[in-house]
């Protein structure tokens, strides 16, 4: 998977989850209050512009690098939050939560990291 690739599927998901969030907020058991859901929309938009936009494939190499290393670290971190921050307004804790964002971080970092260049580029 190449940056542009996951911005748009990443993108695409996160936006749904947001949106989603606002009108189920308890959606899997998870707590997606309207702060995280807004996260959700703004990082899936800004994805979805890298990834189906005209970016350069640097410039959405560098912010899906970025992004993987956040939510990688928001995975890891989410494990231990509830002693170390606890009531973060934000960020709820949970196994299902800590474990998707530990899967899109080092989905992230794949991409950026080992993508290769879209089709219609490498020719």
């Amino acid at each position: 998977m190449n940056p542009k690739l996951y911005g748009k599927l990443v993108g695409a998901v996160l936006v749904v989850v947001g949106v989603v969030g606002f009108i189920v907020p308890d959606l899997l058991g998870m707590d997606l209050g309207v702060a995280h859901s807004l996260v959700h929309v703004g990082s899936g938009a800004l994805l979805a512009v890298l990834g189906f936009g005209t970016a350069s494939q640097d410039a959405t190499k560098t912010v899906v690098l970025i992004f993987g290393v956040v939510y990688t670290l928001l995975g890891i971190v989410g494990f231990f939050m509830d002693s170390v921050v606890p009531k973060f307004p934000i960020y709820e804790t949970g196994a299902l939560v800590n474990v998707i964002h530990l899967a899109v971080g080092l989905l992230g970092l794949a991409a950026a990291l080992m993508g290769g260049k879209p089709a219609a580029a490498a020719a």
